[in-house]
């Protein structure tokens, strides 16, 4: 169906859901995978996969472009095109190296406070806390240093409060100075992880300002998000800083268009308006793993399943399921193990599916399979 534009009104364009499902797949490389030297543009053009679930990461990746966990491996430890760290909602992604000063400069104190009831937990001040993030910034350079190496040199001298406070939980003193841009991960070292200064490991770093960062990044958020709000941005981007969708909304003011999504109000990047009416090169059935960023972008998920089976999808704790998507919704929940060679995949629907849907999830499950190594396929379907 054609975009309808409407010169006379504020609201430019009456879309529906269906055109924004189309324009949402094809901007997150789930309508069509991209070749593996595209995978660091790719995980660019969504914003980072999030990985707190290491292996839901690289499948993530690998559900958008054709490649192997070894290839998204070699991205970060040895290509150093891809780094990871804590970012948006305070979770971990992996996004492109290149971008991470941007990234920081947007999570800079500008727009990421530090909330009064995180201070008063650590025990110490607020200007405390900020001698001890430099501190940590400090100790790091391009050799990576596991946790305990890093809290045994910056405790050397330090109260006790401190030292406790340095061995309290990963994300109590670890993610400001990610979000300072003074820390990143390194390869791991055995079970433990390790950490490296982003500039020092990657060999360059830039300056960027906070301000044109937040609204570089929204900018880039409505790319592959849009249409949007900006509560949907300032949502998917997290923080405890009041005003940020309004003021990456500002910085945008000159470059949006607002659009009804049957009804409902959006806007989206003016250059990104005819490509609303597309459709997906390819087939509309895929597979999307734990946490996919493609469910995480808005602040409503009522336009991507029915609420009928939220609990089914936003599960408690923040977990999100696996889902299969059919033309851009959800239409049931999936699992999966390794039995030697076989990737067994067991899907859940939420209704019963039409048969030209399972040729389909087989064809995704095989990609994936192939992205893990793995030489068979086992499909169950409830």
């Amino acid at each position: 169906m054609p975009v309808v534009v409407k010169n006379k009104s504020p609201v430019v364009a009456e879309i529906s859901w269906a055109q924004v499902h189309a324009f949402r797949l094809a901007r997150h490389h789930l309508a069509k995978r991209a070749p593996k030297k595209e995978l660091t543009r790719v995980v660019g053009d969504i914003g980072g996969v999030q990985a707190q679930l290491m292996s839901a990461a690289e499948m993530q990746v690998g559900v958008r472009v054709n490649c192997t966990v070894g290839d998204v491996e070699a991205a970060l430890w040895r290509h150093k095109t891809l780094a990871k760290t804590w970012l948006m909602r305070g979770t971990l992604h992996l996004i492109p190296a290149a971008d991470l000063p941007l990234y920081t400069a947007a999570m800079s104190r500008r727009w990421t406070r530090l909330s009064s009831a995180w201070v008063k937990y650590t025990g110490l001040t607020e200007p405390e806390l900020r001698e001890l993030f430099n501190a940590i910034g400090h100790e790091l350079d391009h050799r990576p240093r596991t946790r305990q190496e890093l809290i045994d040199a910056v405790s050397k001298g330090r109260s006790e409060q401190v030292q406790t406070v340095l061995r309290s939980g990963w994300g109590v003193v670890l993610k400001p100075v990610a979000g300072a841009g003074m820390l990143c991960f390194g390869p791991n070292r055995g079970q433990s992880v390790t950490f490296v200064r982003p500039e020092k490991w990657l060999g360059s770093w830039r300056a960027v300002d906070p301000d044109e960062a937040l609204v570089e990044i929204a900018r880039r958020y409505l790319h592959a998000y849009g249409p949007a709000t900006k509560d949907d941005f300032a949502r998917w981007w997290g923080g405890h800083t009041p005003g940020v969708g309004k003021v990456a909304w500002a910085g945008l003011a000159d470059e949006l268009a607002a659009v009804s999504i049957e009804g409902r109000r959006a806007d989206i990047l003016a250059v990104d308006l005819k490509r609303l009416g597309r459709s997906p090169d390819a087939s509309p059935v895929r597979l999307l793993p734990l946490f996919d960023p493609y469910l995480m972008g808005h602040s409503n998920r009522d336009h991507l399943f029915d609420a009928a089976y939220r609990a089914r999808v936003s599960r408690t704790a923040g977990w999100i399921s696996a889902v299969v998507l059919v033309e851009g919704r959800v239409v049931a929940t999936w699992t999966h193990r390794v039995m030697k060679q076989t990737l067994r995949i067991e899907v859940e629907p939420f209704r019963k599916l039409p048969p030209r849907s399972r040729p389909e999830i087989r064809a995704r499950a095989e990609e994936l399979a192939s992205t893990l190594g793995l030489a068979k396929v086992e499909l169950v379907v409830a």
